[in-house]
This record gives structure tokens, sequence and C-alpha cells, in this order.
């Protein structure tokens, strides 16, 4: 079989993918679930251990990280690993006082954790096994004297962002030929900026994150491995602030949450400092506007953002593209545990009211969205979400499989969409093109 001289033509014309949007129908499986109850059993972690407040993080194969308090004997804090439904504790230490920050990074078998109250300790990688890669003491030449939350790279390296006397400097720190080499990205020193929020590091050393220019006002920035600065979104006619915190994808797209000046509605978006996508807003799908402001997004490479708003009733889980809108889970929803279906959430009564979510939530480029949630019985479990695939022939998901499919798929394929890539070998090719017109040829269902 061959391509024909038309369809290279077309190939090639095409700079752009067409996205599939985040499809209704999804999957949940359970990968932990703590209790402080001795009447009611935990699901691969120890009774008396609590998920509550904690971040969970996900990596591109569908894995888990989260840190867990324990209440047993000789370990009052862990680290859980998990993947497919199993895992357990990986990592444990036995401190009064808290030992590891509440958020952490996974990615490539590593997972970074930045110490919460010791000054000395910094940060530390270590493998899914537990075992300790790397230790980032504070201090190395850039004299930093504390960490934020703190990112990871597939090689190694972190992102962070570090107290310097009162002054703030974002720093990639990382380990090259077993000497410490650390690389400042920006600080609030040089008269460019007056605050820096804690920054977002991906696998081509980009760096975003939330910044006070020293002219005033607030910008997300973008920081090329060249130096070179992108302002993503600023305080302007469109926005008149932004959620602390951002997202940003390994191709390089950078998400956020901004208050528009118009109506004072938040909205949730992504851009590339040429163009913008407004993913959500208040009143999408029951979406209480301020509860926007609370928890920052995610963002993969396909376009997809996951969020934790409030609906009318309690925190939900969403994901979105710009093009659909989709509710994953909210209060009241059943959901599938190894005690059997259960409901999801738990009413603490007046002030905190209603909850479903806990913790921040992380997506990967699969689309797999990881997330931690109050169950009815009072215990969390952490779950991942993954998208039922759709009929690949029906490429770009309109239910009809016809010549529209076929120029979706090789826009795709021009632009090395991670969709195209149908052998799943990281090499775009023949074979990729020969999988989708056997596929196209037998339809869907």
């Amino acid at each position: 079989m061959r391509i024909s001289s038309l369809v290279l033509a077309f190939v090639i014309g095409n700079a752009a993918a067409m996205g599939m949007p985040p499809p209704e129908e999804w999957t949940f499986q359970l990968q932990c679930r703590s209790s402080l109850d001795a009447g009611t059993p935990a699901f691969n972690l120890p009774i008396g251990s609590s998920l509550s407040s904690q971040s969970v993080a996900l990596d591109d194969a569908g894995g888990i990280a989260i840190r867990v308090v324990l209440g047993i004997p000789g370990a009052t804090e862990g680290i859980f690993y998990g993947q497919n439904g199993s895992g357990g504790l990986i990592h444990t230490v036995n401190n009064g006082d808290p030992v590891y920050s509440s958020s952490l990074a996974l990615r490539n078998g590593r997972i970074a954790l930045s110490f919460l109250l010791n000054p000395t300790q910094g940060a530390e990688t270590r493998d899914i096994a537990g075992t300790l890669l790397d230790s980032f003491p504070v201090g190395g030449s850039e004299g930093v004297s504390s960490f934020s939350a703190i990112d990871l790279t597939s090689a190694g390296a972190i992102g962070y962002r570090g107290n310097f006397g009162s002054a703030k400097k974002n720093i990639i720190d990382e380990y090259i030929d077993g000497s410490r080499v650390q690389t400042q990205i920006a600080n609030t020193f040089d008269g460019q900026y007056s605050f820096l929020f804690s920054p977002n590091l991906n696998d081509a050393r980009q760096v975003a994150g939330k910044v006070f220019p020293q002219a005033g006002g607030q910008a997300v920035v973008l920081w090329e491995p060249d130096g070179t600065t992108r302002t993503i979104a600023s305080t302007d006619a469109i926005y008149n602030a932004f959620v602390n915190s951002t997202a940003l994808a390994q191709n390089g797209l950078v998400g956020y949450s901004g208050r528009r000046s118009a109506d004072s509605i938040w909205q949730i978006a992504y851009a590339d400092g040429t163009s913008e996508t407004v993913v959500a807003q208040g009143g999408d799908l029951g979406i209480v506007s301020s509860s926007v402001a609370n928890f920052p997004p995610v963002l993969n490479s396909n376009g997809w953002m996951a969020m934790r708003p409030s609906d009318s009733t309690s925190t939900a889980l969403y994901v979105g593209d710009g093009e659909s809108l989709v509710k994953l889970i909210e209060y009241n929803q059943m959901i599938d545990t190894d005690l059997g279906p259960l409901p999801l959430g738990f009413d603490f009564g007046s002030g905190t009211g209603k909850q479903v979510m806990n913790g921040n939530i992380a997506i990967n480029d699969a689309g797999q969205v990881a997330f931690a949630a109050f169950l009815r019985n009072g215990t969390i479990g952490v779950f991942v979400a993954t998208p039922v695939a759709a009929c690949l022939a029906d490429f770009n998901s309109d239910d009809a499989v016809n010549f529209f499919d076929v120029q979706a798929y090789l826009a795709a394929f021009s632009s090395q969409d991670p969709r195209a890539d149908l052998i799943d070998d990281n090499v775009f090719d023949f074979f990729d093109v020969q999988r989708f017109l056997s596929l196209f040829a037998k339809g869907c269902p």
C-alpha cells in the first residue's frame, strides 16, 4: 500500500490537527482509600491513614502518587504510589511535625518531594519503589533558603520558587554528571518583577508562572529555554486578576484562571502567547463563578483542561477543551469502590458544607484525570478517570465515518499530534497511516 501524492499534498498542507473533544463516557478506578475508622477497612493503605487536603500527582502511564498522613506505629506520614488499582506505601517517616509538603510531582518513574518545615533539607526525588535518587538541600550556587511547591522533568530536574533573603528566584535545579547545577530563570531584584508565584516546569525546560510585574498589574508568563520571555495573559482590558497557580503542558500550552474586567466572571483558559482558548466560565454547567478561584486547573498537550470548581450543591470535577465541557463527578453520584458502589460527597455541616473534591487534581497526555474525593462513608478515595475511547475510524467524533475523518486524521498526522501515532511507537510514519486506513475500512459498530 502506498500514500498517493494527493494525500501527501494534503498532509503537508495542513499545519494543525482537529482535536477530539473530551467524551461523555468515562471509567473510574479506585487506586487507594484512606480510613481513620477501625470499623471501616481502608484500601491499599493501613487503617489509621488520612488523605485529607492532599494533592494527587499522575504520570503518563496512569500511575499516581500522593502523600498520606499516618497514625500507625512507627510512621506519621508516607508516600503512596499505585497504578491500575494496585499499590501501597513506598516510603514512610516518623516525626512529630509534618515532614513533606502536601504537593508533589510524578514523572518518568520519579517522585519529587519538598520538605515542609526543615529549612535545610529543601527537596528530594525518589523512584516509585521509594528509593532516594537525589537530594536538593537549600543553598547551592543560587543561595536559596527555602523551596515552594516543586515540579519535575522526565530527566530528574526540578523547578521551584526559592527564597533569597527577602527576594524570590525561579530556579531549575538538577544533577549533571554528578554535579548539582542551578539555573536562575527569573528574580524579584532585577527590576522586572516585584513578586513571583510558584512556577511550572516541563520536559522542554519551559517555565510558566504568575508574576507581579514591577510596572504594576498581574501577568502569566512563559520563560523559554533560550532566555526569551512571552507574556501569555495580563491584567488589561480582558482580565483584572489571575489565580496564583498556573498549568503548563508538555507542548508549551499555558493554562490559567482569570477574572474578566467587564463583568467580574471567572473563566478558565489556555494560550500559547498568540491565541487564547476559553474552556469554561462561571455559569457553564452550573459552575459557581467565584469558586473557580479556589483551586487551579490542570492542562495536557491536547488542550484538555480539568478543573474542580463548585456547582450549586458542592465541589465537582469538570473536563473541557474549549469546544465541549463535561462534568465527570458531582455530589451523590455513585462510584465503584472496593466496598461496592458508594455515593460521592460528605456533608461536613455548617461552614464547610457538602464537599466532593479533596486537594489538587492532575491530568496526563492520555486524557486521564486523577483526583481524591470524599465518600459518604467518611473515607477518602483516590481515583483515576479514563475517557472511554471512541471508535478511531470516527476520528472527528461526529458519529459518522466519512471523508472528514480521513481529513482530520491526516491533519493530526501532519502536525505529529500524539493521537495520530496509532502504532504507539513515538514515530509518525507509513505504518500509522496504514493502521488508520485499516480501521477506517472496518468502520464503527
